[in-house]
């Protein structure tokens, strides 16, 4: 169950990452660049963890 929070909370990280990375786009091009960036990498690993997760409940129980 943390595992599951933890995706979670790395998915909120990664959005929140995102939107100050759009809103600081006009002013600090380079900083809202690697904003977006960093987002979407969080997102990314909240993915592979979350699926990671999901592999590991699929085993079959002996």
């Amino acid at each position: 169950m943390s595992k599951v929070i933890a995706a979670l909370l790395l998915v909120l990280i990664g959005l929140a990452l995102v939107a100050g990375g759009y809103t600081s786009l006009g002013t600090l091009y380079a900083t809202g660049i690697s904003l977006i960036i960093a987002g979407i990498l969080m997102i990314i690993l909240a993915i592979k963890m979350a699926m990671a997760m999901k592999c590991e409940t699929k085993t079959p129980a002996k």
